[in-house]
């Protein structure tokens, strides 16, 4: 994945949609295992998928694979670079 060069917009643009919002809630609780056929915490198909896209996007989800299946997981260190970010904004 190519970092861009204004990471911090990616990541605060990918926050900005709840769908994005609701995914990375339910991934700081558990991982999630592709296919998402059914959706995945609150969320069909069409917007996991969506969402999964944007994450990845801004670098805020990292996948692993598992035979066939994906299993996504957050990137907790872009979590904390935006949080750091922030930060610097106050401070």
């Amino acid at each position: 994945m190519m970092i861009s060069e204004d990471p911090e917009f990616d990541i605060l643009s990918a926050l900005a949609d709840k769908d994005v919002i609701a995914l990375a809630k339910g991934l700081s609780k558990e991982e999630l295992r592709s296919p998402f056929t059914e959706g995945a915490f609150g969320l069909d198909e069409r917007a996991t998928n969506q969402a999964i896209r944007k994450m990845k996007a801004a670098g805020l989800i990292s996948s692993r694979r598992d035979g066939n299946d994906h299993v996504y997981f957050l990137n907790k260190t872009r979590f904390h670079d935006i949080i750091v970010f922030l930060q610097g904004l106050i401070e």
